[in-house]
């Protein structure tokens, strides 16, 4: 692909001169040789044979006194032909016609008075009905001017077609030059060809090439970032549905806001076992005294049954090992059914973790969720995996058996403590006592005993991991 600009003229400032910059478009291609990129020659009409029909036609858009090969030089110049571009058959005249001459290059125009840039060479309307080719059968380049300059052009040349003393400004380039009167004054024209690669740049390959990458790179992350949402999203309905527990799958420590805790129910310990009795002692009058409920304070004793589980019965907190005293030890029962001291309870679930101590069942809020990461959701994928194939098998069903068992049967030994009044409150904190060690120290170590181990050093949620109780 080429660009041509167009600079024609006579030689002289007192003399006819034009420019065309970036207003032409390239018809053909054909080579030719150039020096520093420039073509250049006398500019003329190329001749139509006298039978030929397209003379008469012709006539109308070309000046009779226009310079022809015949007013140039005998010399060899280089020439460049200018034609109209009237139809097809005229056309193709003046191409054959411009075969036989010595010509550099050849400019066409449309006969009007456009001043734009003529259409594209694949437009219609430098069809000639072959396909394109004439474009190869001529042995120089042609190119499409705008009609305003063509009709320029050609009227000049039918001023630059005489001699010496006919042409524009002949009196001022006698007296200032003092030529020979057998000189010519004709239109030189010049054609500066710029020829634009169909190959790219290297540079333009490595733009292209990093574009694509980028690309890539971005649409990749884009997609990756939309999948891993959608996993976040999935998990955390899960977890808040209650079918994931994080922290019991060892992904995520989790504590419990003591605001929750609070709504777990207080009430005064009250199971007092009785050893089994004889069949008339069952009969007397003190053991039908303690079925019935004769005062509204008094609390129902514990019956012994043989049917009981050794689940039904929790003498003491498992936190801090301390035993329950019946009827005077206040407890606090969580939703799974297990009762521990409140200030035990609390400290455990608000700092250390949400799980039961127990059964460690989650006793986060119904809908709570963590913030999900993408590091949970790969450990509770490969997590799920592992229990797929057998890894891990949990009976769960038994274990709520057994909870619901332990539940009901504990309630029916508990009565409920009314909320003490704000002058009322109780001290739930350990008082020291004289001649007694202090169990703070051991209670933490077993909060930390109890604790599921979790793995956060690989957490990406942006907190630091639990810290636990120093042991003292």
């Amino acid at each position: 692909m080429s660009a041509a600009y167009l600079h024609a003229s006579s030689q002289s400032q007192i003399a006819y001169s034009e420019d065309l910059l970036g207003n032409i478009t390239t018809l053909s291609t054909t080579s030719v040789s150039t020096t520093n990129g420039v073509v250049q020659g006398l500019l003329y009409v190329p001749d139509l044979a006298a039978d030929d029909p397209c003379q008469q036609l012709a006539a109308t858009y070309i000046p009779r006194n226009v310079t022809r090969q015949v007013n140039l030089p005998t010399t060899n110049y280089k020439l460049i032909a200018l034609a109209p571009w009237i139809d097809v058959n005229c056309t193709k005249s003046f191409l054959e016609s411009a075969r036989v001459d010595p010509i550099r290059a050849m400019l066409v125009y449309r006969p009007n008075e456009d001043t734009s840039q003529p259409p594209d060479d694949d437009s219609e309307v430098w069809n000639l009905g072959d396909g394109g080719a004439w474009k190869t059968r001529n042995r120089y380049p042609v190119y499409a001017i705008p009609g305003a300059a063509g009709n320029g052009m050609m009227r000049q040349l039918s001023l630059y077609s005489g001699d010496l003393s006919q042409v524009p400004f002949s009196s001022q380039i006698i007296s200032t030059y003092s030529p020979n009167p057998a000189d010519y004054v004709r239109v030189w024209t010049e054609l500066t060809v710029v020829t634009v690669s169909a190959t790219l740049p290297l540079w333009a390959f490595v733009l292209i090439i990093l574009g694509v990458i980028v690309a890539v790179i971005g649409s990749t992350s884009l997609l990756m970032h939309f999948v891993q949402g959608r996993r976040r999203a999935a998990l955390r309905r899960r977890v808040m549905r209650g079918e994931v527990n994080l922290e019991a799958l060892g992904i995520k420590r989790l504590t419990v806001p003591l605001a929750h805790i609070e709504t777990f129910p207080l009430f005064t310990y009250n199971y007092d076992p009785q050893l089994p009795s004889s069949p008339t002692s069952a009969k007397s009058p003190q053991k039908k005294g303690r079925r019935s409920s004769e005062v509204s304070w008094k609390l129902p004793s514990a019956r012994y049954d043989k049917n009981s589980s050794a689940i039904d019965y929790q003498p003491a907190c498992l936190i801090c090992l301390e035993d329950f005293e019946c009827r005077r030890t206040v407890i606090r029962e969580l939703p799974c059914g297990h009762i521990y001291h409140p200030e035990c309870i609390n400290e455990f679930l608000s700092h250390l973790s949400s799980l039961c101590p127990t059964c460690k069942e989650s006793m986060l809020p119904l809908g709570h969720c963590p913030k999900i990461t993408n590091s949970m959701v790969r450990r509770e994928f490969g997590t799920r995996k592992l229990r797929s194939r057998g890894g891990m098998t949990v009976d769960v069903e038994t274990g709520r058996r057994r909870l619901s068992s332990w539940s009901s049967s504990i309630k029916k030994h508990m009565c409920r403590v009314s909320s003490p009044k704000p002058d009322e409150g109780i001290d739930l904190q350990e008082q020291p006592i004289a001649g007694r060690p202090s169990t703070v120290g051991t209670t933490r170590e077993r909060m930390n005993d109890l604790v599921v181990p979790v793995d956060e050093t690989n957490s990406d949620d942006g907190r630091p991991p639990c810290k636990f109780y120093p042991r003292l």
